[in-house]
Parts: C-alpha cells; structure tokens; sequence
C-alpha cells in the first residue's frame, strides 16, 4: 500500500513539479531578458527599448512572484522613466518581498534623492554601503556627498566605486567617467582626463568620458577640438544633453545656423522621449530657458518643482523665473538650489547671474568666479555668459 502510495503521489506531483520548472525556467529567463534591455537602455539611450524591457520584467514579476529582482528592475525601468514616487514604492515593494535586496535599496535611495527627500536619502546611502559597500552603493554615496558640496568625499567614494568589480565594462568605464568630472570640479584636469582615457581603454565609444573631453577642450577656449568630441559622443548616445552641448559649442565659435540645427535636432529627441514615457520636464525648461521659448521654460519647471521640490528643479525654476525677468522670485529659488551648498557649476552659474541681474555685486562675483574655478567648460555659452557677466561689475573694493 505505500509503495502504491507513493506511485499515486509521485504520479501526481510529477506533472506540477515539471510546471513549477518550466516557470521558474520561463521567469529567469524574461528577467534576463528585461535586465538586458535595461543595460541596453543605459547603452544606447534607445527610448524604445523601455516597452519591451517593462514587458519583459512584467512578465518575470507574474512567473517568479516570490521573487524581489523582477520588482528591483521595474524600479530601475521607473527611475529611468523619471517616474520617482512609483519608483519609490516599487523598491519598497521589492524590499518587502526580500529585506536583504541590494537593488531594492538602491532603488529607494535614488528615488528618495530625485524626489527631494534629502535626509532619508543621505541616511540611505550610509546604510547601504555599511551593509554592502560595492560599486553601485559607493556610487550612490559619492552622489549624495556631492550634493552636499563635498567634492573630496564624492570623489574619494566614486573611486572606490571605480575599483570595485562591475557587472559590465560599461558600468566601470561609467564610474571612471564620473571620477573625471569630480576630479574636474577639484582642479585636476589633468587626472580627469587620465580617468576619461582609462574609461575609453575599456570601453572605447563611451560616450560620457568622450563628452568629458569635449568639456576640457570648452575650458580651454578649443571649440573645434570640443565639436569633434561632441559629435562623437551625439553619434554614440543620442542624448540630448550632447547635443546641446553640441549646439552650444557651435554657437560660441560664431556658428549660430549650425547651432540651430542642433538644439532642432535635441527638442526632436526629447519629444521622442516624451513619446516613449520619459518625463522630461526639467531637462528640457533647462533647455527652453537657453534656447527656445522662456515661457515654456516657466511651465515645466514649475511642474517639475511641483512634483519633486529638488535642489535641480528649485534650479531650472530659478532660472526660468530669470528669463522671464523676475529675479526676486529668481534669487528665492536660487538659494533654494544652494541650500544643501551644491557646487554644480551650472547651478552657481545661474545664481551668480541672477544675482547680477539684481545688482548683488558681491554675491555676483563669488557664484560666478566659483562657476568658473570649478568647471569653466561647463557650458560653452554659459562659460562665455558668465565671464561677460564678471567682466561688467565694478573692481572689487
């Protein structure tokens, strides 16, 4: 009788044993799949990409519902999106389906910052390394202490994060690249160069250590030499922000048709990311406030502070605000961007003409020589707007 048990039982187990296989087999390898889009994602900025990498997540998430890495890719999928606050409860989600998820962490902490929940985010940041310090917490952690204005610290943890193991060359070469731009905004270009040829000897068309390049050759006054980079770079990854800087630099060297043709090409590309889901609101009233219409500038970022009050949005709402020639409201949101004591140079920028603007002398003189002792290739344009800036105040008692 218990053999004839045991026949029944394996006679009935054995097909639901082979069902429970097939959907784990199913669900690995849609979370391959979903996870491999999203690295194509980061390597291509290909907007069409997002769909069939949220389908493919979707699907690992209703084969492996026990499981926290399809919920940990569908929070990367949201960040990407700039979907903050669903990225935010995605992460928690993962996090209650696994507490010791990595990912999940890294999600919650990303999405804390970019909404401007600053102190949760810092304490965040600080718990994940001290529970795994590895490339992706170190990251996080260089970006929060540079947010706070220090530059040493980010860049002591981004190099750490540099010399942890990667999960692709590509995500080693992106932290080289970072490195560089810190020890840009340090006052080692010659070290940020040498970490941008490090990032290229891995991967030799990456994009964001050829555009840092093409920033050295703008602080240098090279515009022919930061155009090649540029187009370089916009050719590799059709990012906007190449593009515009593209643009920029074509501008600055006098060629301002050709500099229409880009800053037409990017406002193409950002409506292709609008179009794919990609909320954009604050990159591109950066963008119109430079470049296009002033009072579309003020609507998006108006938006965008109203969703997110961060440091960034509080910084393209100032700027808008500027544009439109209201500078006290202006000089409000500007200290608003400065209150965490951010040395982005495009945000001291921005201060440092806003306060011109208002005839702070002082005040103007301090944000922009610090714009430009930071990164003086920060913006072809805007480097060259805020030496003009400096140039028409008065001496210096």
């Amino acid at each position: 009788h218990e053999e004839k048990a045991r026949a029944f039982d394996d006679g009935h187990r054995t097909p639901h044993r082979a069902r429970h296989k097939r959907r784990q087999t199913d669900g690995d390898a849609q979370l391959e799949l979903g996870f491999a889009l999203l690295q194509r994602i980061r390597e291509t900025a290909d907007p069409s990409l997002y769909p069939p990498a949220e389908a493919a997540l979707t699907e690992a998430r209703r084969l492996l519902p026990d499981e926290a890495n399809p919920v940990v890719g569908l929070g990367g999928l949201q960040l990407g999106r700039h979907e903050f606050a669903a990225a935010y409860e995605t992460g928690q989600a993962a996090l209650a389906i696994d507490p010791s998820s990595v990912g999940a962490a890294n999600i919650i902490v990303d999405a804390l910052v970019e909404l401007g929940r600053y102190d949760e985010a810092f304490n965040a940041a600080e718990a994940l390394v001290a529970a795994s310090a590895d490339l992706t917490s170190l990251a996080r952690l260089s970006y929060t202490r540079e947010l706070q204005g220090d530059l040493p610290g980010a860049l002591t943890a981004m190099q750490q994060a540099a010399e942890s193991p990667g999960l692709a060359a590509e995500n080693t070469a992106f932290a080289l690249s970072l490195v560089g731009q810190l020890q840009r905004h340090t006052g080692d270009p010659a070290a940020a160069r040498a970490s941008w040829e490090q990032a290229l000897a891995l991967v030799p068309d990456h994009a964001p250590s050829i555009a840092g390049l093409g920033r050295l050759a703008v602080g240098d006054g090279d515009f022919a030499t930061a155009r090649g980079y540029f187009e370089r770079a916009a050719a590799i990854l059709p990012l906007p922000e190449y593009v515009i800087a593209l643009g920029e630099a074509l501008e600055a060297a006098g060629d301002t048709a050709a500099a229409r043709d880009q800053y037409d090409l990017a406002r193409a590309e950002i409506a292709l990311y609008e179009a794919s889901g990609v909320i954009v609101d604050l990159e591109f009233s950066l963008f119109e406030a430079d470049h296009g219409d002033p009072t579309r500038a003020l609507t998006l970022a108006e938006t965008a502070h109203a969703a997110a009050p961060t440091i960034r949005a509080a910084d393209a709402l100032a700027w808008a605000l500027h544009r439109q020639g209201r500078d006290d409201e202006a000089w409000e949101r500007a200290q608003e961007a400065l209150r965490l004591g951010s040395r982005d140079p495009l945000v001291l920028f921005h201060a440092g003409a806003i306060a011109a603007a208002r005839e702070d002398k002082s005040q103007a003189r301090e944000l922009l020589t610090a714009a430009l002792a930071t990164d003086p290739g920060f913006s072809a344009t805007g480097a060259a707007e805020a030496r003009a800036l400096l140039e028409a105040l008065p001496p210096s008692s």
